[in-house]
């Protein structure tokens, strides 16, 4: 009886010792994993930060990789409203206003002011090594293309003298020429000063908010800058 007891002690204490090896063989190839440093810091699935890997990476191959969706940017939007008075004569060679009709017609427009930066080439990407820069040379916004819809232009009461006798009947040409002069006085009423005004400094804020990331991203010592050409 004693023997089964002695038996059951050494195999209890074999059994302790085994399981003592084997926790500290884990413990220390875990530590030998820990302080181990391949230089590459993980922060995201997406992400990596190389730190003293000799790699050097070119700011404008990166910057100019960023997505097409970014290439047409648009920096700044304002709506207005523009009218045309259309004049019949009920004889083109009398210009008599009793004999005149007038209809007015009224169109609400978008103007965009856009910078494409599909434009942009390796010149417009300027590394300063030394004070730790990089500058984005950028185009002014320019008005982009205005578009007529003539479903949305909005006709007005026709007004006429008092030998004037029916509706104003236009023809396509006149079509045509109404909205010409409308996408025209768009242009005129959005393309002035203060608007290209207040693009430029958006536009210089909207670039930054774009690739300040990417640059950080790089090099979180560079400081970026973004200039007109």
């Amino acid at each position: 009886m004693k023997k089964i007891y002695i038996l059951r002690a050494i195999s209890i204490a074999l059994l302790l010792a085994s399981l003592l090896i084997i926790i500290i063989s884990v413990t220390r190839k875990s530590e030998n994993i820990s302080a181990y440093d391949d230089g590459v810091e993980m922060v995201d699935p997406n992400t990596i930060i190389l730190s003293n890997s000799g790699v050097r990476v070119s700011f404008s191959d990166v910057i100019l990789s960023k997505p097409s969706e970014t290439r047409k940017l648009v920096v700044f939007e304002q709506e207005g409203t523009v009218s045309y008075k259309i004049e019949d004569r009920m004889f083109d060679f009398l210009d008599w206003e009793p004999s005149k009709k007038y209809q007015t017609v009224q169109y609400t427009g978008k103007g965009s002011f856009v910078i494409e930066l599909d434009q942009l080439g390796k010149s417009n990407i300027v590394e300063d090594a030394q004070n730790h820069t990089v500058t984005i040379k950028i185009p002014h916004p320019v008005l982009d293309t205005i578009e007529i819809d003539p479903n949305e232009v909005e006709i007005g009461d026709k007004q006429s003298g008092f030998l004037a006798i029916g509706d104003i009947k236009l023809t396509l040409s006149d079509y045509n020429k109404i909205e010409k002069e409308l996408r025209k006085r768009l242009k005129e009423k959005f393309d002035v000063y203060s608007n290209g005004q207040q693009a430029d400094d958006l536009a210089l804020k909207a670039v930054y908010e774009i690739y300040n990331p990417v640059v950080k991203a790089v090099d979180s010592d560079y400081e970026l800058k973004v200039e007109f050409i």
